[in-house]
């Protein structure tokens, strides 16, 4: 396909090219005459690529002189700052890569002196779905009318993606007989067409579509009409969307309970497939749902049967084979745990009251004085300096279910917790439990609602700053109406700018989800937003690989 220039005509470039052989050369020019500046020509510049062809585009330098005339030069270095973008021989021409876009700036040397063009190379593609070739020229001829009624249900508008994530699925409805789905980047055009009404982006045209344009984002739209084999009416194009591609890759995996097995299924980021993990067969044909990951050790710690149950100790260092090495015993139970970030210690909790155990043995070494007060609900800090718990300040039933749930955290000094702080205090009408520390120790996200803790229908995300300045709920992450958004988890800190959040939501995913099965979802969370905009949340990811005919909860997010 032949180089769109800009802001000169492609017949303009014909010339400036027949030029290049007179004037005085660099080679030529003595110091009573020297180069003052160096342009290069043209100076911006769009190649639109494909596979199989790809675009190219002569540039050529003109040097200032120290008296005033400016002529094409011959005698430069020309250098391009982006390889991945495109090849740039020693003549200036330069010539696209055809399998993705990108951008570059193509500068020329003489004697030291510089200049310097950009270019944009936008990488072309069309995928038929089940149709005619001829529907992608019918497409571009088209004039469509807009129409709100063509609409993208899924992925949701404002969703921020990892770059590496595969199978996302892209929904859309209103349509006619054919559609397109028109995702386009400043450096990435690509159309897929097709009769129905959903599309799964593989990983291999993922990375084409995201490549270069990490923090960018991509524009989705549908276009759609009524062929007949020939001829193409009635195209309407509906309301656009975004979705931000974050540069760096979501890292580890989700563990999560499911009722397919009742037991924790595992799905790496970036796979679209789920791997039986630890079932109830493993756990001797136990219910095996509350889990923990002790990083430090490569253990997994399970509670069979659900409140007050035991638990079993697994090895994981083997992932694809985990193996118990501290079995049940009627005596060691409690119903929720958190790890010390060195492993040597678990803090749990059995019908409210707190213990202290090893983890090396898993036997506990003491129970803690908490008077009459329950707590519920631990999750250590990551530095190992405290740990929040809920304390159940209204009726309370068991570690799940209990009422007038507030936060605290208390200090640990290697051998006892101190006494609580409370940081989001009980109000007398809502329920806070659920508490989780982000990765990097600023940041503790909870669930809110105004029942009684387990399977509330109106749980909410709240995120509460660590020392207390800020306590916030993520409208974004929670959605509309009430979806049960509960049991939240932190992936690892993949870089500064963005926090992943993993949790059980009721949220309606479009593409094929059975009615009323929680499902795991993954919100970005930006935290340096709360002091700006009040929501530092993303709408949400539904987790690629999951049985959407289960209900699936209590994703625990693993490093490996």
């Amino acid at each position: 396909m032949p180089a769109r220039v800009t802001p000169r005509t492609a017949a303009a470039l014909v010339a400036l090219l027949a030029l290049a052989g007179c004037g005085p050369l660099g080679g030529a020019v003595g110091s009573t005459n020297p180069v003052l500046s160096v342009r290069v020509e043209p100076d911006t510049l769009t190649l639109d690529t494909r596979i199989g062809a790809p675009a190219a585009a002569q540039f050529v330098a003109y040097a200032t002189f120290a008296d005033g005339e400016e002529s094409p030069i011959d005698l430069v270095s020309w250098a391009s700052s982006s390889p991945s973008a495109g090849a740039l021989d020693t003549d200036g021409t330069f010539t696209a890569v055809e399998t993705n876009g990108g951008t570059t700036t193509i500068t020329a040397t003489h004697a030291g002196v510089s200049g310097s063009a950009s270019v944009t190379v936008r990488y072309l593609a069309d995928e038929l779905v089940g149709v005619d070739a001829a529907v992608v020229d019918a497409f571009a001829a088209a004039t469509p009318a807009d129409d709100s009624g063509v609409v993208i249900t899924y992925p949701f508008d404002g969703v921020t993606v990892p770059r590496n994530l595969d199978g996302l699925t892209f929904v859309w409805e209103g349509t006619a007989s054919v559609s397109r789905l028109h995702l386009s980047t400043p450096i990435t055009d690509v159309s897929i067409y097709s009769t129905g009404e959903q599309w799964t982006a593989d990983a291999g045209l993922w990375e084409v579509v995201t490549a270069a344009n990490r923090q960018g984002a991509v524009t989705a739209q549908i276009e759609t009409g009524t062929w007949d084999g020939t001829t193409l009416t009635d195209v309407r194009v509906g309301p656009a969307i975004t979705l931000t591609v974050n540069r760096f890759d979501a890292t580890g995996s989700v563990l999560y309970w499911s009722t397919s097995i009742q037991g924790i299924l595992r799905i790496p980021l970036g796979s679209t497939t789920s791997e039986e993990f630890w079932s109830a067969a493993d756990s001797g044909n136990r219910c095996t749902g509350c889990h923990m990951l002790v990083e430090a050790r490569d253990e997994m710690v399970v509670t069979h049967d659900g409140v007050n149950g035991t638990f079993t100790v697994v090895d994981v260092s083997d992932a694809s084979d985990p193996q118990a090495v501290i079995l049940p015993f009627d005596t060691n139970r409690m119903t929720f745990k958190a790890s010390s970030p060195d492993g040597t210690r678990m803090v749990g909790v059995t019908g409210g009251v707190i213990s202290i155990w090893s983890l090396e043995t898993g036997q506990r070494l003491t129970e803690v004085d908490t008077g009459s007060n329950r707590y519920t609900h631990p999750d250590w800090s990551p530095d190992g300096d405290r740990v929040v718990f809920v304390r159940a300040t209204g009726t309370y039933q068991s570690d799940m279910t209990f009422t007038g749930g507030e936060i605290v955290t208390m200090t640990w000094d290697g051998a006892d917790l101190g006494s609580p702080t409370v940081l989001v205090p009980a109000d007398g009408a809502n329920n806070r439990y659920y508490p989780a520390w982000s990765p990097d120790g600023k940041w503790i996200a909870y669930n809110r609602s105004t029942g009684d803790a387990y399977a509330d229908l109106d749980a909410e995300i709240w995120l509460v700053a660590a020392d207390g300045s800020a306590d916030v709920p993520l409208v974004s992450a929670n959605g509309e109406g009430a979806a049960q958004n509960s049991y939240v988890k932190w992936g690892p800190l993949p870089d500064d700018d963005v926090l992943w959040l993993a949790y059980s939501s009721l949220r309606t995913y479009p593409a094929g989800m059975a009615s009323g099965m929680p499902q795991i979802w993954v919100a970005a969370v930006y935290p340096e937003e709360v002091a700006t905009d009040g929501d530092p949340s993303r709408p949400p990811f539904w987790l690629p690989g999951q049985n959407t005919t289960s209900n699936n909860h209590l994703p625990v997010w693993w490093s490996k």
